[in-house]
Protein backbone atom coordinates (compact mmCIF):
# COMPACT_ATOMS: atom_id res chain seq x y z
CA UNK A 1 0.00 0.00 0.00
CA UNK A 2 1.32 3.44 -0.92
CA UNK A 3 0.65 6.43 1.30
CA UNK A 4 1.16 10.04 0.34
CA UNK A 5 2.63 13.03 2.15
CA UNK A 6 0.73 16.29 2.56
CA UNK A 7 2.39 17.61 -0.63
CA UNK A 8 1.03 14.63 -2.64
CA UNK A 9 4.43 12.95 -3.00
CA UNK A 10 4.60 9.24 -2.18
CA UNK A 11 5.80 8.33 1.31
CA UNK A 12 8.33 5.61 0.59
CA UNK A 13 9.52 5.33 4.19
CA UNK A 14 13.09 5.55 5.40
CA UNK A 15 15.78 3.53 3.62
CA UNK A 16 17.89 1.08 5.60
CA UNK A 17 21.05 2.95 4.70
CA UNK A 18 21.93 6.05 2.70
CA UNK A 19 23.01 4.09 -0.39
CA UNK A 20 19.68 2.27 -0.75
CA UNK A 21 17.88 3.04 -4.00
CA UNK A 22 14.10 3.19 -3.88
CA UNK A 23 11.94 2.79 -6.95
CA UNK A 24 8.67 4.70 -7.06
CA UNK A 25 5.64 2.43 -7.30
CA UNK A 26 4.30 1.76 -10.78
CA UNK A 27 1.37 3.94 -11.71
CA UNK A 28 2.52 6.75 -9.43
CA UNK A 29 2.05 10.01 -11.35
CA UNK A 30 4.90 11.65 -9.41
CA UNK A 31 6.73 14.65 -10.80
CA UNK A 32 7.90 14.80 -14.37
CA UNK A 33 11.57 14.91 -15.26
CA UNK A 34 12.23 17.14 -18.23
CA UNK A 35 15.07 16.53 -20.64
CA UNK A 36 17.86 17.43 -20.54
CA UNK A 37 18.56 17.12 -16.83
CA UNK A 38 20.83 19.89 -15.52
CA UNK A 39 24.26 18.62 -14.52
CA UNK A 40 23.89 15.31 -16.37
CA UNK A 41 26.65 14.50 -18.85
CA UNK A 42 25.52 13.53 -22.34
CA UNK A 43 27.04 12.21 -25.57
CA UNK A 44 25.67 13.62 -28.84
CA UNK A 45 25.79 10.93 -31.52
CA UNK A 46 25.12 11.69 -35.17
CA UNK A 47 22.43 9.40 -36.58
CA UNK A 48 24.05 9.06 -40.02
CA UNK A 49 27.66 8.37 -39.01
CA UNK A 50 27.30 6.96 -35.51
CA UNK A 51 30.15 9.27 -34.44
CA UNK A 52 29.96 11.61 -31.44
CA UNK A 53 30.37 15.37 -31.14
CA UNK A 54 34.00 15.93 -30.17
CA UNK A 55 36.36 18.75 -29.15
CA UNK A 56 39.31 18.37 -31.55
CA UNK A 57 42.38 16.92 -29.79
CA UNK A 58 40.60 17.41 -26.44
CA UNK A 59 41.37 21.11 -26.78
CA UNK A 60 40.43 23.45 -23.96
CA UNK A 61 41.35 26.84 -25.43
CA UNK A 62 38.91 29.33 -26.91
CA UNK A 63 38.64 28.51 -30.61
CA UNK A 64 38.96 24.72 -30.27
CA UNK A 65 37.25 23.24 -33.33
CA UNK A 66 34.38 20.75 -33.20
CA UNK A 67 34.32 17.52 -35.19
CA UNK A 68 32.88 14.03 -34.99
CA UNK A 69 34.87 11.07 -33.71
CA UNK A 70 34.35 7.48 -32.70
CA UNK A 71 33.18 7.34 -29.09
CA UNK A 72 36.13 7.15 -26.72
CA UNK A 73 34.07 7.71 -23.58
CA UNK A 74 36.25 10.64 -22.53
CA UNK A 75 35.17 14.05 -21.23
CA UNK A 76 36.12 15.70 -24.55
CA UNK A 77 33.03 14.02 -25.97
CA UNK A 78 30.68 14.75 -23.07
CA UNK A 79 28.38 17.74 -22.78
CA UNK A 80 26.05 19.31 -20.25
CA UNK A 81 22.98 21.41 -20.98
CA UNK A 82 22.09 24.55 -19.02
CA UNK A 83 18.70 26.13 -19.70
CA UNK A 84 19.06 29.81 -20.65
CA UNK A 85 15.39 30.46 -21.49
CA UNK A 86 12.36 28.23 -21.77
CA UNK A 87 13.41 26.90 -25.18
CA UNK A 88 17.20 27.29 -25.32
CA UNK A 89 20.29 25.78 -23.72
CA UNK A 90 23.97 26.51 -23.33
CA UNK A 91 25.87 23.32 -24.27
CA UNK A 92 29.09 22.99 -22.25
CA UNK A 93 32.00 20.66 -22.94
CA UNK A 94 32.73 18.66 -19.78
CA UNK A 95 36.51 18.59 -20.37
CA UNK A 96 37.07 22.29 -21.01
CA UNK A 97 34.14 24.00 -19.32
CA UNK A 98 33.76 26.12 -22.46
CA UNK A 99 30.58 26.22 -24.51
CA UNK A 100 29.50 25.28 -28.03
CA UNK A 101 29.78 28.48 -30.06
CA UNK A 102 28.83 29.67 -33.54
CA UNK A 103 32.12 31.13 -34.84
CA UNK A 104 31.91 34.92 -35.05
CA UNK A 105 28.12 34.62 -34.71
CA UNK A 106 28.09 33.66 -38.40
CA UNK A 107 24.79 33.36 -40.23
CA UNK A 108 25.80 31.58 -43.47
CA UNK A 109 25.55 27.89 -44.28
CA UNK A 110 28.89 26.32 -43.40
CA UNK A 111 29.50 28.49 -40.34
CA UNK A 112 31.98 26.62 -38.16
CA UNK A 113 31.54 25.59 -34.55
CA UNK A 114 34.08 25.94 -31.80
CA UNK A 115 34.43 26.08 -28.05
CA UNK A 116 34.52 29.47 -26.36
CA UNK A 117 34.17 30.91 -22.90
CA UNK A 118 30.52 31.64 -22.17
CA UNK A 119 29.56 35.13 -23.34
CA UNK A 120 25.85 34.80 -22.64
CA UNK A 121 24.88 35.67 -26.22
CA UNK A 122 22.50 33.96 -28.65
CA UNK A 123 25.45 32.58 -30.67
CA UNK A 124 25.97 30.17 -27.78
CA UNK A 125 22.35 29.15 -27.25
CA UNK A 126 20.77 26.07 -28.82
CA UNK A 127 17.29 24.62 -29.17
CA UNK A 128 16.49 20.91 -29.21
CA UNK A 129 13.74 19.80 -31.58
CA UNK A 130 12.70 16.12 -31.39
CA UNK A 131 12.82 14.43 -34.82
CA UNK A 132 13.06 10.79 -35.97
CA UNK A 133 14.13 9.41 -32.60
CA UNK A 134 16.78 12.10 -32.20
CA UNK A 135 17.09 15.87 -32.14
CA UNK A 136 17.82 18.78 -34.42
CA UNK A 137 20.11 21.16 -32.53
CA UNK A 138 19.63 24.72 -33.81
CA UNK A 139 21.50 27.90 -32.97
CA UNK A 140 19.35 30.67 -31.52
CA UNK A 141 21.32 33.43 -33.23
CA UNK A 142 21.12 32.11 -36.80
CA UNK A 143 18.58 29.26 -36.84
CA UNK A 144 21.09 26.88 -38.46
CA UNK A 145 21.43 23.30 -37.21
CA UNK A 146 24.42 21.12 -36.35
CA UNK A 147 25.46 19.33 -39.54
CA UNK A 148 28.21 16.81 -40.32
CA UNK A 149 30.08 18.28 -43.31
CA UNK A 150 28.99 16.57 -46.53
CA UNK A 151 27.46 13.75 -44.47
CA UNK A 152 30.96 12.40 -43.91
CA UNK A 153 31.37 9.25 -41.87
CA UNK A 154 35.08 9.37 -40.98
CA UNK A 155 36.64 10.41 -37.70
CA UNK A 156 37.67 14.07 -37.82
CA UNK A 157 34.95 15.35 -40.16
CA UNK A 158 34.02 18.88 -39.09
CA UNK A 159 30.63 19.57 -37.58
CA UNK A 160 29.30 22.86 -38.89
CA UNK A 161 25.97 24.69 -39.17
CA UNK A 162 23.56 24.43 -42.08
CA UNK A 163 19.95 25.06 -43.01
CA UNK A 164 17.81 22.15 -41.80
CA UNK A 165 17.46 19.60 -44.60
CA UNK A 166 15.72 16.82 -42.68
CA UNK A 167 18.51 14.29 -43.26
CA UNK A 168 20.17 12.11 -40.63
CA UNK A 169 23.46 14.01 -41.00
CA UNK A 170 21.73 16.71 -38.96
CA UNK A 171 20.01 14.46 -36.44
CA UNK A 172 21.58 13.69 -33.09
CA UNK A 173 20.91 11.10 -30.42
CA UNK A 174 21.50 12.49 -26.94
CA UNK A 175 22.42 9.79 -24.43
CA UNK A 176 24.09 9.46 -21.05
Amino acid sequence: KVTFNSDDTPDLGTPDKLATTLTAPSGDPGGTVSFPVAGTQYRLTNQASGKVLDAVNCGTANGTAIDQWSSLGNNCQKWTFTRTTSNYYRITNVNSGTVLDSVNCGTANGTALNLWASLGNTCQEWSLTPISGGYLIANRGNGLVLDVTNCGSADGVAVRQWTALGNTCQQWNITT
